[in-house]
C-alpha cells in the first residue's frame, strides 16, 4: 500500500493526476475527513467504502470471488427473462444522502426498475432493494451485522449474507433473520428465482482451521 502511494505522489510531481493524495498532500487512506463527493472523484486501486470520513478498502479473496460470480451469473440470467431491475457489483452507494462522510459497497446489489438512478456515472443516493454480502472467515461478524442493520434502516428490503464457513445463507429482513441451507428464493422480490445454496459453494473448499 505504501509503495502504491509513493508511486502516485511521484506522478503528481510530474504534473499527472494524483490518485491517492489530495488535501495537504496526505494520502487519502490516512485521512478521516474524506467526503463521498471527493471519493467519487478519486481514482483508487480497488473499491473502497467510507466510514466516518475514513477510506476502507474491500479486498476479496479467490473463494469470495467465485461465490460472487455464481450469484452474478444466476441473477443475470434471471433478469434477462424477468427484466424487473438492475444488477450491479462493487458499486458505491450513498446510503445516507444527508451524511457526506459515509458510503457502503455491497458485493452484489439489485435495484428495481422504478428506483434505478438517473445518472449511472454517480454513486447512487439510495439503498438497494436486495443486497448480497459474502462473509469470509477473516471478516468481523459484528461489523458485518452493523452493515446489515444500516441497509435495512435505510430501506433495503432483503439481505443475503453468504457464510462460507457454515455453508449457509442468512436471510435478513426488517421482520427477522433466518438461515437457508437448501433452496434460496425471494418470491416477493424476485418471483421465480431459485438458487440451491450448495451451488454457491460448489468447488470451494472449507477454509483451513486456525
Amino acid at each position: 500500500m505504501a509503495a502504491m502511494t509513493n508511486i502516485n505522489v511521484s506522478r503528481a510531481s510530474q504534473n499527472e493526476p494524483a490518485t491517492l493524495s489530495t488535501r495537504h498532500d496526505i494520502p487519502i487512506e490516512q485521512r478521516t475527513d474524506v467526503t463521498v463527493d471527493e471519493l467519487e472523484g478519486t481514482s483508487l486501486p480497488c473499491p473502497a467504502e467510507l466510514y466516518d470520513g475514513k477510506v476502507v478498502y474491500k479486498m476479496a479473496n479467490y473463494a469470495h470471488g467465485k461465490s460472487q460470480t455464481r450469484f452474478i451469473s444466476k441473477l443475470d440470467r434471471y433478469l434477462e427473462e424477468h427484466p424487473i431491475g438492475d444488477l450491479v457489483t462493487e458499486t458505491n452507494f450513498r446510503l445516507w444522502p444527508e451524511l457526506p462522510d459515509q458510503s457502503r459497497i455491497p458485493d452484489v446489489a439489485f435495484v428495481k426498475n422504478e428506483r434505478v438512478p438517473d445518472d449511472p456515472h454517480r454513486f447512487p443516493a439510495l439503498a438497494p432493494d436486495l443486497v448480497i454480502e459474502i462473509i469470509s472467515p477473516e471478516d468481523n461478524f459484528m461489523q458485518v451485522m452493523n452493515k446489515v442493520d444500516a441497509y435495512l434502516e435505510q430501506g433495503t428490503q432483503m439481505i443475503w449474507l453468504v457464510i462460507t464457513i457454515t455453508r449457509e445463507v442468512l436471510v435478513c429482513t426488517t421482520t427477522g433473520k433466518y438461515s437457508v441451507r437448501d433452496l434460496l428464493t425471494a418470491p416477493d422480490r424476485l418471483p421465480g428465482f431459485e438458487l440451491p445454496v450448495s451451488k454457491i459453494f460448489e468447488g470451494i473448499p472449507l477454509p483451513p482451521r486456525s
